[in-house]
């Protein structure tokens, strides 16, 4: 009886088929770091010559943690279109289902996804402390917590009041973040961001997962509009806690957009947060809280002999304003975590 195999002797050169419905429908409703794990899952599917692979090794060759991995195999079961079966805490059997089969042969039932009887926990909090660690040392890939960094979370729940799933979401923000860093940590480095970073969660009275990504996503906000006035100013520095805080005031407490705080900008080319801050206090006094005061608010000419100070051309403000900002996590990371404070 004759056998067919197709060689192909390099995996550049096999070829992946990928189903329309899988393009059209779930693919726009799903993020796109889960449809990368999909696509290499399926590749996978169709060059059996390839080793067997750990969520590990697929974090790194597709530039995810861990755990994103994980939570796109779960996505994707819960989409119905691949099957997990778990051998291990660890090790896993992934079946992808012909999306359109199942839909047109619906009498053939999709498996479910059926997990360890150890991983299968109450939700008590003794158990969701042990998932924390177990998640937390995942993350660390081939390194053992530490008994320093076990106490220091366990701090963190007793004195932070901090939820197992806030830990995890913090732990995981941070080691990203050092991820992004050119330099490498040593373990009492590592410890120290941690513990850094988990105290600027507690002073903004994070408690939980939710108020965490919450957090996580103001502070994005505020690091952008700092970076945008100091990069208006030509300041190339991280901005001091006395001028975030004056910052914050022109947002928080005057309640003044970023087009308002321009105005402001645009009335000196001197980087001088206490003049800036001096004509947005006044604006404030006044009561201002449109674009249309602040331009029926005429600002007074200096004649100076020495020096004429003219207010900022409109092309060199939206200049700045143009600028793209992503960059800008190289300057202030999220949350002013600064390498000098560790």
């Amino acid at each position: 009886m004759n056998r067919f195999e197709l060689v192909s002797s390099h995996d550049d050169l096999g070829v992946t088929p990928i189903e329309n419905i899988f393009i059209n429908h779930y693919m726009p409703m799903a993020r796109g770091d889960y449809v990368k794990v999909y696509l290499y899952g399926l590749k996978r599917c169709f060059n059996q010559g390839l080793t067997p692979i750990s969520n590990e090794d697929i974090a790194k060759d597709l530039n995810l943690l861990e755990t994103d991995v994980k939570k796109a195999w779960d996505y994707w079961a819960s989409e119905k279109i691949i099957a997990i079966e778990y051998t291990g805490t660890r090790d896993a059997l992934v079946r992808f289902y012909n999306i359109t089969g199942t839909i047109l042969y619906k009498n053939e039932a999709i498996p479910e996804t059926t997990v360890p009887k150890n991983a299968q926990s109450s939700n008590s909090i003794e158990d969701r402390i042990q998932r924390m660690y177990t998640t937390i040392q995942d993350m660390y890939e081939s390194r053992t917590i530490t008994k320093k960094e076990t106490l220091l979370f366990k701090r963190w729940l007793d004195e932070y009041n901090f939820t197992p799933e806030a830990v995890i979401l913090i732990v995981e923000y941070s080691i990203n973040m050092i991820n992004k860093k050119d330099r490498t940590f040593t373990p009492a480095q590592v410890v120290s961001y941690l513990e850094t970073v988990a105290k600027s969660f507690h002073t903004a009275e994070v408690r939980d997962h939710i108020e965490a990504e919450a957090h996580i996503k103001d502070s994005a906000h505020k690091r952008t509009a700092y970076f945008q006035i100091f990069k208006y100013l030509g300041i190339q520095r991280n901005p001091m806690v006395s001028e975030r805080q004056m910052m914050d005031t022109w947002f928080n407490d005057y309640g003044f957009s970023m087009e308002i705080i321009v105005q402001a900008l645009s009335r000196t080319n001197k980087p001088n947060m206490k003049y800036i801050d001096g004509i947005l206090k006044n604006w404030h006094e006044q009561g201002f809280k449109t674009l249309e005061d602040i331009k029926n608010d005429k600002p007074k000419q200096k004649i100076d002999h020495k020096e004429s100070i003219e207010p900022m051309s409109d092309s060199r403000k939206q200049a700045y304003l143009d600028m793209e900002v992503d960059y800008a996590e190289d300057l202030w990371p999220e949350l002013e975590i600064n390498d000098e404070d560790l």
